[in-house]
């Protein structure tokens, strides 16, 4: 079934109330009234035949559907207010692909150092484990981790290698010993499965997250033991919030990667994010 064409004034009511989760603090930004918000969003149910908000005694929640059309919502105007906020301006925007623990525990923080550096481009950041196609304006780079991906049409750039550490809060490194026993620990698992790669058959007690920026805030928490790339941990780890506890042996064959298309001039703005990174990560 094809879904109706969408106007923006209701997705942007819609994309407001979903981020406050009351209809109230949505009309308030929108310098709307409570009845008018309500109505855009009844409006735009009736109009996709779907449910996207559960009523609560005090404010709404999303349901399924209305979860996967907010994501998709924040995504479309984030990109549209950065269009508008370039126009007349000499300013370009550079939409970035990374994992999203990268993001999370990395590049958010080093944008303003890429942004001071570069006055005119901005870092548009979409947090996504899929390489999407190369499409300028809309991926205009990529980063990854893991062994080197295979890209067609696209260059392909090593800009560190990974360096994983075991960590665990200093309380919980106590209680808990040394690689391999580990004994009574509770071992944080992310996605990419380390604890079954380095530790292969152990009878352990694994509790399993799908990014690896939450088993890291697990062990900060001092829930147990994670594995982690040292860059994601430097500053729990110099703070003193976690402890280095083991270096599992990786061979070598993990690294950083950034994609971007082939044959870009050398003024490009794309490879000019490319060096800083490069000088960023080094």
């Amino acid at each position: 079934m094809t879904m109706p064409r969408l106007r923006l004034s209701p997705i942007r009511t819609f994309d407001a109330v979903a981020r406050h989760g009351n209809f109230r603090l949505a009309a308030e930004e929108l310098n709307l009234t409570h009845g008018a918000v309500a109505q855009q969003i009844r409006a735009l149910e009736d109009q996709l035949g779907l449910p996207l908000f559960e009523r609560l005694p005090r404010g709404v929640t999303l349901t399924g559907s209305g979860a996967h059309l907010a994501k998709a919502s924040r995504t479309a105007l984030d990109l549209i207010d950065q269009a508008v906020d370039a126009l007349g301006t000499d300013q370009k925007t550079l939409q970035i692909s990374v994992p999203p623990s990268f993001a999370a525990r990395w590049l958010v923080a080093a944008v303003p150092e890429f942004e001071a550096a570069h006055p005119d481009l901005r870092l548009a950041i979409c947090a996504d484990e899929k390489v999407q196609p190369l499409r300028r304006g809309i991926v205009d780079a990529a980063i990854r981790m893991g062994p080197c991906p295979k890209v067609q049409g696209g260059e392909v750039t090593r800009l560190k290698t990974v360096e994983l550490v075991a960590v665990a809060t200093p309380d919980y490194a106590e209680r808990v010993g040394s690689a391999p026993e580990f004994k009574g620990a509770v071992l944080l698992q992310d996605a990419h499965g380390y604890w079954d790669r380095f530790l292969p058959g152990r009878d352990r007690d694994i509790r399993r997250y799908n990014y690896t920026v939450l088993a890291i805030d697990a062990a900060i928490e001092g829930q147990g033991v994670a594995i982690a790339p040292r860059l994601l941990v430097e500053k729990p780890l110099r703070r003193g919030d976690l402890r280095e506890i083991w270096q599992p042996q990786t061979g070598g064959d993990i690294g950083y990667y950034l994609i971007h298309a082939a044959g870009l001039q050398s003024a490009d703005p794309v490879l000019r994010f490319a060096g800083w990174i490069a000088n960023a990560l080094a």
